[in-house]
């Protein structure tokens, strides 16, 4: 059968073996989760797939930890370690760490290939696409704008070229008029959480 949308995938629902406290890291295979509340034994619960979390590391000489490293969660002594060995990948630290501090600032499940400042936008809800820094090796300009195409068939593209631009941009302005609709339902369902009081106000 083709697949089938279940959810956003922030979150997933998680039943445990034993007891799990709130805040726990909770290790599926080579997936990191983190417990939103406690969950007893046998009961459905929920665990967080994304966001940034102070998350437990160890004290003490050369336990610092740089922004943007790449760290595990060591099931063991139940911290965050920059030490591969058995431990699972958890994220990467968005703010530096030092010997004395108790923990370190992860952004949970982020792929190790993106930059941590834009790792660090991520997780701000008043950033914007301007706080992302190109990391990528380039300037700006010669990263992100569109390579001039040549004309190797001794024809005039411009018309199949333009043609082209033109139904990107149709293409844009329907995914944009489909994220604006979301958004307002979004908020429609939003409005009705608070209302019941399932949720906090603004």
């Amino acid at each position: 059968m083709l697949a089938k949308y279940v959810q956003r995938g922030h979150s997933i629902d998680y039943t445990p073996e034993a007891d799990v406290a709130a805040g726990d890291v909770v290790i599926i295979g080579d997936l990191a989760g983190i417990a939103k509340l406690d969950i007893k034994a046998g009961t459905l619960g929920a665990l967080a797939l994304v966001g940034v979390f102070d998350i437990p590391k160890a004290t003490g000489d050369r336990t610092a930890i740089a922004a943007g490293t790449i760290v595990f969660w060591n099931a063991t002594d139940k911290v965050v370690t920059t030490t591969v060995g058995d431990n699972k990948y958890l994220g990467k630290t968005i703010i530096a760490s030092t010997d004395d501090d108790a923990h370190a600032r992860v952004i949970i499940n982020v792929s190790r290939d993106v930059p941590i400042s834009a790792a660090a936008a991520i997780t701000d809800p008043e950033a914007s696409a301007e706080d992302i820094n190109d990391q990528s090796g380039g300037t700006a300009s010669e990263t992100h704008q569109l390579a001039a195409v040549g004309d190797t068939s001794g024809a005039d593209q411009s018309g199949a070229i333009n043609n082209n631009f033109a139904t990107i941009g149709a293409e844009y302005n329907g995914l944009k008029d489909d994220v604006e609709a979301n958004n307002g339902k979004l908020d429609s369902i939003l409005a009705a959480l608070r209302t019941l009081g399932l949720i906090a106000a603004e």
